[in-house]
C-alpha cells in the first residue's frame, strides 16, 4: 500500500484546532494537557499539528490483482 499526504480534516490544515465554537476540542485540549472546559486554543491532536496526515491508498496494481482472484 502507498501512503498519501492529505489535509487534516480534523483542523482543516489550519494546524490549531478550533472546533467547538472558536476554541478547542476535548480531545485536543485533554492532548495538550488542558482541562476539556478550558477556553483555549491549541494545536491539532490528530496531525501533531501540522495541518497534514498520511492516509493509506491501495495501489491500482493490487486493486487489480484483487479483482483477478
Amino acid at each position: 500500500m502507498a501512503r498519501k499526504l492529505v489535509t487534516c480534516k480534523h483542523c482543516e490544515g489550519n494546524k490549531n484546532c478550533t472546533r467547538s465554537g472558536g476554541r478547542s476540542c476535548r480531545d485536543c485540549l485533554v492532548a495538550a494537557g488542558r482541562r476539556p472546559k478550558d477556553w483555549a486554543v491549541v494545536r491539532c491532536s490528530y496531525c501533531g499539528g501540522r495541518g497534514k496526515i498520511w492516509i493509506e491508498v491501495a495501489d491500482k496494481d493490487e486493486e487489480a490483482s484483487a479483482e483477478e482472484q
